[in-house]
């Protein structure tokens, strides 16, 4: 059996019971239910005791939230039986489940549902295979594809100008100017604030303490949380993927966007983009341009040679925060083994003891005494540099066109 003791010890230390209203008492770090599904790895991993084992690991160093969804295969019943598994130890008050509904399928055309009788019989079987009869969080899945596309801004390309700003021009274009917050732009459109509603409904039936959505072209997800705000009421989380990463920082310059869109609890997953910012890179499916590939090859052989891994490099700048200190943005990292559990926790007690060392910074950028934390920043700044002179950096792919 995996070494199941957390070294230092428990890391994070997150009252679930004392969340605000309408907001989830997260630790910096949420695991990442994705990895318990048939594409992050096999049956026979999946029905052995790992699943168990790095869940156990995971809650005794404070790691206390989950994120899953239907769509990730097995993942919430892979779940549910492992949260079976240590309920001796940690019962359903001390953990928080986040799941979505909406995405069923591989394909924007058969593999979506928002209709509302859908949304209701999702949340009912995820409750059944997660065995729980509440859900701290709700999200609707990949927004992106049920809404309407406006313009390029689910397109390949970059969500920001150069100097990492938004431009007046691209906010007109992609639905974002003042004055355009309640501007339906079609049925798809409607389709989400009709499953947007249920989620609301739920949640004031006491069904679900927490509703939002989840995504990854950041101006759609701007323009459907102003759109969600005027029509509805305001989401209370919202959470996008690879925007906060050695490749990609935009998700902070839109986090004051959504702040003002009245979102109250932003945030991050995949800090490895997809594992693709691993030495072994990503998955056979992974949607990195070409350049992209290239650039994640010589970042390989940089850190190779510094000693490390890219993925050690990755994860120690993806955890810290997205936003500023006020606006402490976790980060859902997917976990498969104990071994992993460890090394992400190491990581994080090496660069971040001290909470204050996790406020908002650029690749290689920080002012930090230890030699670890200096080799750290050195590091991204290489990497993040390689990947700039590929012109891949803040480069995003299609998503939900």
């Amino acid at each position: 059996m995996s070494n199941l003791t957390p070294i230092p010890g428990r890391l994070f230390h997150e009252d679930v019971a004392a969340a605000k209203p309408d907001h989830l008492a997260l630790s910096p770090v949420l695991l990442g239910g994705g990895v318990f599904g048939f594409d992050y790895n096999t049956a026979d991993t999946l029905k052995s005791s790992t699943p168990a084992e790095t869940l156990r690991l995971c809650l005794r160093y404070g790691v206390t939230a989950i994120d899953t969804s239907p769509y990730y295969t097995i993942a919430e019943e892979v779940l549910g039986n492992a949260l079976d598994e240590v309920r001796d130890e940690f019962p359903r008050s001390s953990y928080q489940i986040i799941t979505k509904v909406g995405r069923y399928g591989r394909t924007k055309a058969d593999g979506f549902d928002y209709s509302p009788e859908r949304v209701r019989a999702s949340v009912k079987k995820s409750m059944e295979l997660l065995k729980t009869d509440y859900l701290d969080g709700l999200y609707c899945h990949d927004v992106e594809f049920v809404s309407e596309q406006i313009d390029d801004a689910g397109h390949a390309g970059w969500k920001v100008g150069p100097d990492g700003k938004l431009r007046e021009e691209d906010l007109k274009r992609w639905g974002l100017a003042d004055g355009d917050e309640a501007t339906i732009r079609g049925p798809g459109d409607q389709r989400v604030l009709d499953a947007m509603a249920t989620l609301f409904a739920l949640k004031a039936e006491g069904v679900i303490r927490c509703v939002g959505f989840s995504g990854f072209p950041l101006p759609t997800l701007l323009r459907l949380a102003r759109l969600v705000k005027a029509h509805l009421q305001p989401l209370d989380i919202m959470q996008s993927y690879c925007h906060h990463t050695l490749q990609n920082t935009t998700l902070a310059t839109y986090i004051p966007l959504f702040e003002a869109a009245g979102v109250k609890q932003v945030i991050s997953a995949s800090p490895l983009s997809m594992g693709l910012l691993r030495n072994e890179g990503g998955q056979a499916w992974h949607p990195a341009s070409p350049e992209l590939l290239k650039a994640q090859a010589e970042a390989v052989a940089v850190v190779t040679k510094a000693g490390t891994t890219l993925e050690a490099v990755a994860l120690g700048y993806g955890l810290a925060s997205a936003g500023s200190s006020a606006s402490h943005t976790p980060i859902v990292v997917g976990l498969s083994t104990p071994e992993e559990v460890h090394e992400t926790m190491r990581v994080y007690a090496e660069l971040y003891s001290n909470p204050e060392a996790r406020a908002a910074r650029e690749p290689g950028t920080g002012t930090f005494a230890g030699e670890a934390q200096k080799k750290q920043v050195e590091l991204e700044g290489q990497v993040a540099e390689i990947i700039r002179k590929a012109g891949a950096f803040n480069w995003t792919w299609d998503s939900g066109v």
